[in-house]
């Protein structure tokens, strides 16, 4: 069986969430003209918390796919870009709770926080960069943050299922070495 390197596991691993997030946040924006709707449902916080749980700072990749896509679909300006890519780069600074371990993340409330935490740079990103283009940090800090409140409830929903699936919301490097291990001892058998 010929056997895939890390390297390229890692590039179709994100290559496969990242397209996944594309389409799903176009498919959000254009479901809200068709349905008539005033907000969206986006996946970009659950996914990119999933992607930064498997590759770390690896996440960056998913999390600009995530808003490129997202501005495209809304035929957005410049400062939109600049907001939603920048805005959205600030979630990276949740690779601080790895300091914990990540295995202490998968677990019990420590989840919640990661989700809750990502959701509020992330909104805290948006802000602070709209502020360069003129806006009121307080003013848009709370606008994202209510435009995005549903989206929180279905990234916990999200990580809470990934959680128990084998692999899921884990770290790749760990996982492999575990699969590994357990596919080492099943041949001893």
């Amino acid at each position: 069986m010929n056997k895939i390197s890390f390297k390229n596991y890692r590039l179709f691993d994100l290559a496969v969430f990242s397209i996944l997030l594309a389409v799903f946040e176009v498919i959000a924006v254009r479901a809200v003209s068709w349905f008539g709707e005033l907000y969206s449902i986006s996946l970009f916080l659950a996914i990119s918390l999933l992607v930064m749980m498997r590759w770390g700072a690896w996440s960056a990749v998913t999390i600009v796919a995530g808003a490129l896509a997202f501005c495209w679909a809304n035929g957005a300006v410049l400062e939109n870009y600049v907001v939603y890519v920048a805005g959205n780069l600030f979630l990276l600074f949740n690779l601080f709770w790895f300091l914990l371990g990540k295995d202490r993340i998968r677990q019990g409330y420590f989840s919640a926080l990661f989700v809750l935490s990502g959701y509020l740079l992330t909104e805290f990103g948006r802000a602070v960069v709209s502020v360069f283009f003129g806006n009121r940090f307080f003013s848009a800090f709370i606008g994202f943050l209510g435009t995005d409140a549903l989206n929180l409830l279905l990234a916990l929903l999200v990580v809470w299922i990934a959680k128990r699936q084998n692999g899921l919301f884990e770290d790749q490097i760990s996982y492999l070495k575990r699969t590994q291990e357990e596919e080492r001892k099943g041949n001893e058998v």
